[in-house]
């Protein structure tokens, strides 16, 4: 991630009543308020807002805060 990047600047926003099916590869912070269904890959961070729904495979921040933990990833976006 871009270290001059401020703390809560996020690069990219898919926002509530936004749908999106592919795969998504991304540098910096985004976040996800819509439906996002495919891949997402970076090395950097996911938000995932409140009511987002997402049916992803995941490689990104979020899943290192699982420790690659799938199920325990699945049961915080259900519940996001």
């Amino acid at each position: 991630m871009d270290p001059t990047l401020p703390a809560t600047e996020i690069t990219a926003l898919l926002g509530r009543g936004t749908h999106f099916e592919g795969k998504l590869a991304f540098e910096g912070r985004v976040r996800i308020d819509g439906s996002f269904k495919g891949e997402i890959k970076s090395a950097d961070v996911l938000i995932v807002g409140e009511g987002a729904e997402i049916e992803a495979e995941i490689q990104a921040l979020a899943d290192r805060l699982f420790g690659g933990d799938r199920a325990a990833l699945a049961a915080w976006l259900a519940s996001s």
